[in-house]
């Protein structure tokens, strides 16, 4: 009997390409939706810093003028955390949807993988019935022979 081959061995491969692809893609995402969280956090602690710093200045009694400044300082850091959060939100959004991409083509992959394994097992089952009836041939032949 012939070797077994897979009818749809290379669109298997394709889909195999293409779920790395995605898997790669997703943790491309990932690693930089987590950049951009730590950025977040980092200016979230740089605002709160700055923010108890200020207090301090005003409990020192600071000049106005300096306090003010410090007080301008801290809403420019209020709108690069605002900035900051839209970003992560994008991000966010962007490594849902290549997860979704991911679970899809996992899930394209496994239809492929599972149709092989069934082919795979009607193969093997053909092959075990042909190799049953040769040895009963065999065993035939070697009967008839044994009677003459």
């Amino acid at each position: 009997m012939r070797k077994f081959v897979f009818n749809l061995e290379p669109l298997y491969g394709h889909r195999q390409r293409i779920e790395e692809l995605s898997q790669k893609e997703f943790a491309e995402v990932n690693l930089t939706c987590q950049s951009e969280e730590k950025k977040l956090f980092d200016l979230v602690e740089l605002y709160k810093r700055s923010a108890a710093e200020l207090d301090s200045l005003k409990e020192q009694g600071a000049s106005a003028n300096y306090i003010e400044t410090h007080h301008a300082y801290l809403e420019g850091l209020k709108r690069r955390i605002k900035s900051q959060e839209a970003s992560v939100a994008k991000i966010r959004v962007l490594v849902e949807k290549k997860r979704a991409d991911l679970i899809d083509a996992s899930r394209d992959r496994k239809v492929i993988e599972i149709m092989k394994e069934k082919s795979l097992s009607a193969y093997q089952q053909r092959a075990d019935k042909l190799e049953i009836k040769e040895a009963e041939d065999m065993t035939i032949a070697r009967y008839r022979r044994n009677e003459n």
